[in-house]
């Protein structure tokens, strides 16, 4: 390995992974169903770099979430806040779902639909052509 090699654990970041998410919502909006289908291709053949890059995410967006609860719990509770609060939780456990689907095989039956877009957003971090 030369000194130009990055481990995953230590390129992705908070805000690559929100980057990503970010990207990936953008492509969603736009109806740019290469971006999804990037992902999707790489979830279909359980690449190895993929399932570190959902889970080590997985884990940041839980992290993130979690920070948030606490903030969340301090402050002064409204129900705009919940509502944030439980989108950013769900967030996370969405692309954890992606990881369990993508590391058990995805059956090409199964609907994948709303984790495609995920799977586009890891494949965008792993540096993959979209």
């Amino acid at each position: 390995m030369g000194s130009n090699h990055v481990e995953i654990e230590e390129f992705l970041t908070r805000e690559r992974v929100e980057w990503a998410h970010r990207e990936a919502n953008k492509a969603h909006e736009r109806g740019r169903q290469a971006f999804a289908a990037v992902g999707l291709k790489a979830a279909k053949r359980r690449d190895d770099r993929m399932l570190k890059v959902l889970d080590i995410s997985a884990n940041i967006l839980h992290q993130m979430s979690e920070e948030q609860m606490g903030r969340t719990r301090r402050a002064a509770v409204h129900s705009e806040d919940n509502f944030r609060m439980s989108a950013e939780h769900t967030e996370a456990q969405m692309w954890r779902e992606a990881y369990r689907l993508m590391d058990e095989g995805i059956d090409p039956s199964t609907q994948v639909h709303p984790l495609e877009w995920i799977y586009g957003a890891a494949a965008l971090l792993c540096g993959y052509n979209l």
